[in-house]
């Protein structure tokens, strides 16, 4: 299966694009697809530094970090993710976990790719946004990405496939996670400053 067909599987078919990730982890596809992920979401946040600052140095510094987090992220998350399994009575490896995680970010492209849509349209339609309209739109864009790729139902099928463990442990780990992580989104969102 070819990188363009894992995505296409992953956002429509999760469960069969993550069928084969105990047996045979595919840590190539999972590199690309955090690369795109981060690509596109680090363009979106100097897209962002650049207009609030107006500094392209600003957006630059601001691309680079978003690029480095997103590898970070990457890697908490999928050791918290294996960490939990194995405490839970799983039977993938590390390696498993890895793959999985970068595989669930597939969603994370196209959240990220709207992200890009919500900066360029909110700069030019609400410049001074006194109501705080796009932080709460680009809020409901990063919690609908995290349902969906990290930690949401994409990690929830690489967990009962790739670490083979229950689903409803899997559901646990995910929830807890996704709880944790967008009470952190919502806080640092700014939206409701």
């Amino acid at each position: 299966m070819n990188i363009t067909n894992r995505i296409m599987l992953l956002l429509t078919s999760p469960d069969e694009a993550m069928y084969d990730q105990y047996d045979s982890p595919n840590l190539t596809h999972a590199i690309v697809i955090v690369t795109i992920y981060a690509g596109l979401s680090s363009f979106n946040a100097f897209l962002s530094a650049a207009i609030k600052s107006g500094s392209i140095g600003f957006g630059l510094i601001t691309f680079l970090g978003s690029f480095l987090t997103t590898y970070l992220t990457w890697a908490f998350l999928t050791i918290v993710i294996h960490i939990l399994a194995e405490l839970l009575g799983s039977l993938g490896e590390l390696l498993n976990a890895v793959a999985f995680v970068g595989l669930a970010a597939a969603p994370l492209i196209v959240t990220s790719f709207v992200s890009v849509f919500i900066t360029i349209a909110g700069s030019i339609v609400f410049p001074e946004d006194p109501d705080l309209i796009v932080p709460k739109i680009s809020l409901l864009n990063s919690l609908v990405g995290m349902a969906w790729g990290w930690p949401g139902l994409l990690c929830y099928f690489g967990l009962k496939n790739g670490e083979r463990l229950h689903e409803l442990k899997a559901v646990t780990i995910v929830l807890v996670l996704f709880c944790a992580m967008g009470t952190y989104e919502v806080v640092a969102s700014g939206a409701f400053d």
